[in-house]
């Protein structure tokens, strides 16, 4: 071999060395810029959840503006407590049936139902459990509400109290899908107990008394829109979640009777007119539609 074939070779082999360094470096560098990309797009996916979450009423105002409307007390509009072993077996029945029972304590508070709410605290002390959040729904809070029983509006304080600490829980442990499924319970059932109450009230009650207590019913379910898009904007951002994203079609199925079917109607409630047809049959499609949810949920 001479010395000139020997320099080339060894040039050849520095040269593709180089190369495959540059090579090596530049991979390294794409990973990084994408490694910081995913992590950036991370913690803006859980600003924007933690703003929308933080942005929802309490799980008691529907119920207390259901009761403020004049309407009687519905128990069968509640889901049954004797149901909660079955949803400790699996995660995501247990968070929503949380959000479920919520609304349904609140519900029960509204109306002065103080010892049949307790049964449903222990309910949800049992299901808290389940998903990791038994530090809020613990002893202590149980003796709180046993304490206030005759005081309604700490009642209600109380339970949203502990509905704000399990959302700030989970948000802190980066569990916003297990928050997402809690408030997606809370706002169907809210639905649900609102659009049953209509749906199952007394035919026979005399015209004008059945006017001045539905036609308040309807604007409470009309104005509950706001807050299903708020969820269908959350919902969205977990579409790698199997239940979130099956729900999130439920949701949007919903979204479409409020867009189309009940456009009109929020526009007269919106403009405060006083001629308002408000029947409850305009609400027969979305009844259907929230209690196969609903149904869905609790089964």
């Amino acid at each position: 071999m001479n010395i000139h074939s020997s320099k080339f070779k060894s040039l050849l082999f520095i040269l593709v060395f180089a190369i495959n360094s540059c090579g090596d470096a530049a991979k390294s560098k794409s990973s990084t810029s994408e490694s910081a990309e995913f992590e950036t797009a991370k913690n803006q996916m859980n600003a924007d959840v933690n703003a929308l979450l933080s942005s929802f009423p309490p799980p008691s105002e529907i119920p207390y503006l259901l009761m403020a409307t004049g309407s009687d007390f519905d128990g069968t509009a509640v889901n049954e407590v004797s149901k909660v072993d079955d949803y400790t077996r699996e995660i995501t029945k247990s968070a929503i049936n949380i959000g479920i029972y919520t609304t349904d304590i609140g519900y029960l508070i509204s109306y002065d139902k103080t010892q049949s709410a307790l049964e449903y605290i222990g309910a949800c002390q049992k299901l808290s459990e389940a998903v990791g959040v038994n530090s809020v729904v613990n002893l202590e809070f149980m003796l709180r509400f046993e304490q206030n029983l005759l005081n309604k509006d700490s009642l209600k304080t109380l339970v949203d109290e502990v509905s704000n600490q399990s959302n700030k829980l989970l948000e802190s442990t980066g569990r916003l899908d297990i928050a997402s499924l809690i408030l997606s319970g809370s706002v169907v059932e809210g639905l649900y107990i609102s659009t049953q109450l209509i749906k199952n009230y007394p035919e026979d009650t005399p015209s004008e008394i059945r006017d001045l207590i539905l036609e308040p019913l309807i604007k409470v379910v009309i104005d509950q829109k706001e807050g299903l898009d708020n969820l269908i904007q959350i919902v969205k951002k977990f579409d790698d979640n199997q239940t979130l994203s099956s729900l999130l079609k439920d949701l949007n199925k919903i979204k479409t009777i409020y867009d189309n079917e009940l456009v009109e109607i929020s526009a007269q409630i919106a403009s405060n007119k006083g001629d308002m047809m408000l029947q409850s049959k305009v609400l027969d499609h979305l009844t259907v539609e929230i209690s196969r949810i609903r149904n869905s949920f609790v089964q």
